[in-house]
């Protein structure tokens, strides 16, 4: 009872943190007159510099993964700090004369860009050592709901400088609940009690004693038998499989980062201070209710419901139905005409869809890629920044075209991901393939002991994945486990996996309640005993 309700109160607060900060976002967008701070000169749609923000640091969490792991806690204080003061320097940038208002406002954006992507990244992440992509995706499609009803009951109730000061004070209350959040996981984890020897570890490797000692000794015997084939991998391309596997959820989390893009970009949702502007849906209550009922479908049958499939099968359904709901707004537009509310509710869905089908994906690729976590995040919204940027230069002012080149890019989008994750699901590729007729030469571990290497050319990972298919480990665990197996601490297993301490524990415990073992020695004992059962068989 104390984990579900702990798990229930940190899904709440994440949902009402990320709701604030889209209203923080939209607020930025409304309540100020951003070309009036900006000069014509800059050439491009003032959201430019906000990506710009987005951009910088996700490459920061690419090129330092570990850095943004290890300074977690000093940018929790400063990232809303920064919000907040780039806020405030976009709202007094026409007022003041100490600066060039369109350098403070441009400045101010950036700001406010970094440390968007900070606190997206911080909610986006917070589930992926203990949660499903349902719990985030069911997170996001509340705050997306909440958020236009909120957006227009501040903006109806309160004028302009109330609402200022509400945009500073926003990413600060965000953070409160975000610390909030971060403190319930913790709790939730922390209830499952940890297996007996798993409780004090040393940071060394001599601290897993005679565990480490008996994986070392099979180790041995298995390079004897077998050589560098046995932790290679096996000889017929199970390795390669699963490299063209990662490479195939890479190109679905970048592909799903450009339809975000462009999506966003081509609508008026995403471009800033557009002169474009529909009557908003929250002027019907029917259109909100039939947005929100349509967002929460969305969530459960496109996302959540396809959580077992193969990568290509669960892309499909969600990705078309965003290309299906873009090329509905353009229809609306010739129908309804460019201030309808039905259209401004189809953008909507729109952008929302999309929305919720890339971070569900940058989820599913950070439990399913061993790759630190930041650096996928930032992988992925270093690919939105960047193309997001390129679409407002390019279209510039022109509305015409924003709908041919919305359906086209979309389009072509949509047939290069198919195709590209068809291709890494699908068979070897013919550089792994021997040529006809040709004479393949034997390895140096062909030579030295062919019969071991057909018998034990499965590494210590396989034969894990193998007992995880089995016992049915999550993801995660599986990762945990892997290490385990290979005489890792839980100090590296916590670094390598960029989770918390009592996330450890808690995989372990479920680790060696799954397996039915006690204690680290008879989890090696399971995993070399399914090797030896390999060898006989």
């Amino acid at each position: 009872m104390r984990r579900s309700s702990a798990s229930m109160g940190s899904s709440v607060f994440v949902a009402i943190g990320l709701m604030l900060v889209y209203v923080w976002s939209s607020l930025s967008d409304h309540t100020f007159s951003l070309r009036d701070s900006l000069p014509q000169l800059f050439g491009v749609n003032p959201r430019a510099f906000f990506l710009v923000g987005i951009f910088v640091l996700s490459v920061a969490y690419m090129v330092l993964p570990r850095t943004a792991k290890g300074k977690v806690a000093h940018l929790a204080v400063l990232m809303p700090v920064v919000g907040s003061v780039g806020t405030a320097c976009i709202a007094m940038a026409p007022f003041q004369v100490l600066f060039s208002p369109g350098a403070l406002c441009a400045a101010g954006l950036v700001a406010l860009g970094f440390s968007y992507c900070w606190f997206v990244v911080r909610y986006g992440l917070l589930f992926v050592g203990d949660g499903s992509v349902g719990r985030i995706a069911y997170c996001i499609a509340a705050a997306l709901i909440m958020e236009p009803v909120v957006r227009v009951g501040l903006e109806s109730t309160f004028d302009q400088s109330t609402l200022t000061a509400i945009a500073v004070a926003l990413p600060l209350v965000s953070a409160g609940l975000l610390y909030g959040a971060q403190r319930l996981v913790e709790r939730a984890q922390s209830s499952v009690p940890v297996a007996d020897g798993e409780g004090t570890e040393g940071a060394g490797p001599a601290a897993a004693g005679s565990a480490v000692a008996e994986a070392s000794l099979s180790l041995r015997s298995l390079l004897a038998r077998g050589g560098a084939a046995a932790l290679a991998g096996p000889s017929d391309g199970a390795g390669a499989a699963r490299l063209r596997a990662a490479r195939a959820r890479t190109v679905m989390l970048l592909a799903t980062a450009l339809l975000l893009a462009t999506v966003r970009t081509l609508s008026p949702v995403g471009t800033w201070d557009s002169p474009f502007d529909p009557t908003p849906m929250t002027s019907s209550a029917g259109l909100v209710l039939l947005y929100a009922v349509c967002v929460a479908l969305f969530a459960r049958f496109a996302v959540v419901d396809t959580e077992g499939a193969s990568a290509l099968k669960r892309f499909q359904p969600a990705f078309l139905l965003v290309v299906l709901t873009e090329l509905t707004s353009i229809v609306l537009l010739y129908t309804q005409g460019p201030q309808s509310a039905i259209l401004y509710t189809s953008m909507c869905l729109n952008d929302s869809f999309a929305h919720i089908l890339f971070w569900a994906t940058v989820f599913c690729v950070v439990r399913s890629v061993r790759m630190a976590p930041h650096h996928l995040a930032g992988l992925a919204l270093a690919a939105y920044a960047a193309s997001s940027i390129a679409w407002l230069v390019l279209i510039g002012e022109a509305e015409m075209l924003e709908t041919v080149a919305s359906v086209a890019a979309i389009t072509i989008l949509y047939i290069l991901t198919i195709v590209a994750v068809k291709t890494g699901e699908g068979r070897r590729p013919a550089a792994e393939q021997p040529a006809e007729g040709a004479v393949q030469a034997p390895t140096v571990e062909a030579e030295l002991a062919p019969a071991a290497t057909d018998r034990l050319g499965e590494s210590i990972e396989e034969r894990c994945l193998e007992i995880a298919r089995e016992k049915g480990l999550s993801p995660r665990e599986t990762d945990v486990m892997v290490l385990l197996a290979q005489g890792r601490t839980r100090l590296y297993i916590q670094e390598e996996l960029f989770i918390a301490e009592n996330t450890v524990k808690t995989h372990i415990a479920h680790i060696y309640k799954k397996l039915a073992v006690g204690n680290r020695q008879e989890l090696l004992d399971l995993v070399y005993q399914k090797s030896e059962m390999g060898d006989s068989a």
